[in-house]
């Protein structure tokens, strides 16, 4: 006797509160309804008509415990947020019967989130309680196989379908606060999913969740793949039986999914794992999925430490550094003599920006309340939201603080970072990255949408440095000799000194190809000064290569913009040209063996390197250590450009790609300045940073009378930065714009 699927939506829920149970619809969890901490058990009811044939009712999700009864007989309890099950009917058929789900979530004394597979979400906000997924009348459900594996790998090259493929992932922590739970509706997954395709992604990575099946339809659909990150992260190493069952059992049911192109078993594992454990479930997991694309520990041991022994059959690095340190951290991953095969980026490039704590401050939402009940801390390390809106005056006084701004000065500086980070990424054999992350959460303002799933950034803003086709430049080599040798050194390709200019151009590219670069100069006012082409190259599919070299003969200082082409490909930098000075007006003093090999005439103001230990009548003071704060430049923060006359003068406000060559990894102290700073005399901040997650404030440039103080590095030697003051246009520039300031 045939049986169609019903889904039972109307049920009934039970509080345990005293009030009479309240209707409800499935998907469901009990949100606000008590308080966030309360783990239950909460009572969900409902009636069906059973046929006479053989049926079951197939859970989709319940978190956490599910225990079943029908007709006041119990029939099954299960234990898992993210697999399905079947409670069978058997003996029931031709007759109404009440069915009762007691559930009992996570993150209780009862189910602690270390003990099960809770995934990352409780770190993210809290956990949630429910019958979260679809729930169906209907006949029981055999087993899917695992189709054949759409993503093939060879040595260390990946196909999609037969063809080449590079995965460009976007983060996705599960976070739905308007449902709080992880089963959006049809409509709105589609809604997401076609946001993120908008970008140039091609994939979504489910970092430490288990989407619905209807997820993984939809995006195969629209043409995108997923990566199944399992909820395994920080577990309790004594309790990993539990968790294995669990996660068994979710790669039984999602292993039917061909659009599922990578497996990890979990994230930045460390110690909580033994090798055995991570051995055994990796194996299991490709003998499920035959996935080629299975690894062990997203992030892995070298970077996250514990034991070394990894298992898997690609490389997964989690980069999170600043902005000048990415190009050399992307050099050490590299495979080296090591096995050839994948390598991909599993999570990096989180930039947090200045969120709209001024809006949140006025909606109020549960997730940022000062309330318990709503919020309570659980298991997160950072709780900081509450304490924010309340104290923060960006939340509190938004227009005298010029808060929208800010907001679009740190917008641009992370996409200026983004696309920094990303050209350098594809300059090399990296075959795929997943950028951090997809939307804000209560931890993190990284999202490419905001806390409202507005996009943070346009389409024409991003496709050119996260499409098929990526053009980036390739900076010429300048090791500086030192000490008796070389040392590592590049030429700053964006800030360069006025006189014979060059540019080496590389392309990464989706497909094979043959096309010719063009290129051209335009200056500030739009006008271009300078154009040519280059002789047609042939490039291989997700091979960076480079396809032309540049010389421009620049005759003037000042703004301009290179733009490049290759086929349908386009690119281009803002170029700051600097007049050059064989010897500098300075004096300098303190550690000055930073400033080497540049030439002064010892007769201008003081340049001060490193906390004086006698305050300058007049001049520039970098420190670089005593008297400072260590703190990342570019990640978690934003900066106010204060005086707007200062910054006429010294033209760095905002300019991102200027302060690349110069920035530091420090703030001042002012505590600690202040004992060295004349009785009486006025500090002035004229670039300010703010920690966009604390909200904490600390000055980077800041005026003492005829003294500038400043952790900025004129002499660069972070990262990719010039090694040295007489090759950092910027560095000199900046020099150059303090000194006219100071006055001779």
């Amino acid at each position: 006797m045939s049986f169609s699927p019903r889904k039972v939506v109307h049920w009934t829920v039970d509080f345990g509160d005293g009030r009479i149970p309240r209707d409800i619809a499935i998907p469901h969890a009990w949100k606000q309804d008590i308080s966030v901490s309360e783990e239950g058990p909460v009572i969900y009811r409902t009636e069906i008509d059973v046929p006479k044939a053989v049926t079951v009712l197939r859970f989709e999700g319940v978190s956490y415990q599910a225990e079943i009864s029908v007709n006041g007989t119990h029939t099954l309890t299960h234990r898992g947020i993210w697999d399905a099950f079947e409670v069978p009917l058997r003996g029931y058929g031709g007759t109404k019967v009440t069915v009762e789900v007691k559930v009992t979530k996570n993150g209780g004394v009862t189910f602690p989130v270390r003990e099960v597979a809770s995934g990352f979400l409780p770190y993210v906000f809290q956990t949630f309680g429910g019958i979260h997924g679809d729930v169906w009348h209907a006949t029981p459900q055999s087993a899917v196989p695992a189709p054949s594996p759409r993503i093939q790998v060879a040595g260390n090259a990946l196909t999609l379908d037969g063809k080449p493929f590079l995965m460009r992932g976007l983060l996705h922590w599960g976070w739905y606060p308007e449902l709080g739970h992880t089963n959006p509706s049809d409509d709105e997954i589609r809604q997401e999913i076609r946001a993120t395709k908008s970008l140039g992604f091609n994939t979504v990575k489910f970092c430490l969740w288990v989407p619905p099946h209807r997820y993984l339809e939809i995006l195969d659909e629209e043409g995108m793949v997923g990566w199944m990150e399992l909820p395994l992260w920080d577990p309790h190493p004594e309790h990993l039986d539990q968790i294995e069952r669990e996660i068994e059992s979710v790669v039984r049911q999602y292993a039917q999914h061909a659009n599922i192109v990578c497996w990890t078993l979990g994230c930045e594992l460390s110690s909580t794992t033994s090798p055995e454990f991570r051995s055994r479930m990796t194996q299991m997991i490709a003998n499920l999925t035959r996935c080629p694309l299975v690894k062990d520990n997203s992030g892995g041991a070298e970077m996250y430490g514990g034991d070394l022994r990894e298992y898997g059959t690609f490389d997964d690095f989690h980069p999170y550094c600043d902005t000048e340190f990415y190009p050399e951290v992307l050099d050490s991953l590299m495979a080296g003599p090591r096995e050839q095969r994948p390598l991909l980026l599993g999570e990096f490039n989180d930039i947090d920006v200045h969120r709209d704590v001024a809006r949140t401050g006025d909606q109020l939402p549960f997730w940022s309340s000062a309330l318990s009940e709503l919020n309570d801390k659980g298991v997160r390390w950072q709780h900081d939201l509450p304490r924010i809106l309340q104290t923060c005056r960006f939340a509190l006084e938004p227009k005298a603080n010029r808060h929208a701004a800010l907001m679009e000065s740190s917008r641009r500086k992370a996409l200026f970072m983004r696309k920094t980070v990303h050209e350098a990424v594809r300059s090399r054999p990296i075959n795929g990255y997943v950028v951090t992350g997809w939307r804000d959460t209560p931890i993190s303002s990284a999202g490419f949408f905001d806390d409202w799933g507005v996009g943070r950034f346009r389409p024409d803003e991003v496709l050119d440095w996260n499409g098929e086709t990526v053009l980036f430049h390739i900076p010429y080599r300048r090791p500086r000799w030192t000490h008796g040798g070389n040392r590592v050194g590049f030429v700053d390709s964006v800030n360069q000194f006025e006189g014979d200019i060059h540019w080496r151009i590389g392309v990464s590219s989706g497909e094979a190809c043959r096309n010719g670069l063009v290129w051209s100069v335009t200056d500030n006012d739009g006008k271009r000064v300078a154009s040519s082409a280059c002789v047609p190259s042939a490039v291989c599919a997700n091979v960076p290569t480079e396809v032309g070299a540049i010389y421009w003969p620049s005759t003037a200082a000042g703004d301009y913009r290179l733009t490049v082409e290759y086929g349908n490909a386009r690119n281009e930098w803002p170029i700051r040209v600097v007049a050059a000075s064989s010897t500098l007006p300075w004096t300098p003093r303190g550690r000055t063996e930073a400033l080497a090999p540049a030439k002064f005439d010892n007769v201008g103001p003081d340049l001060w390197i490193g906390a004086p230990n006698e305050w300058p009548q007049r001049g520039l003071v970098v420190l670089a250590d005593d008297m400072t704060i260590p703190c990342p430049f570019w990640r978690e923060s934003a900066y106010e450009f204060r005086n707007a006359e200062f910054w006429d003068a010294v033209p760095f406000a905002e300019r991102w790609s200027q302060l690349l060559p110069i920035c530091g990894d420090r703030t001042i102290n002012l505590g600690q300045l202040g004992s060295a700073v004349p009785p009486g005399a006025a500090i002035e901040v004229l670039m300010n940073r703010i920690d966009v997650r604390t909200y904490e404030e600390a000055p980077v440039l800041i005026r003492i009378g005829d003294v500038f103080v400043t952790t900025l590095r004129p002499f660069g030697g972070l990262g990719s930065q010039p090694s040295n003051l007489a090759d950092n246009p910027a560095g000199q520039l900046f020099l150059s714009s303090i000194h006219a300031l100071l006055g001779t």
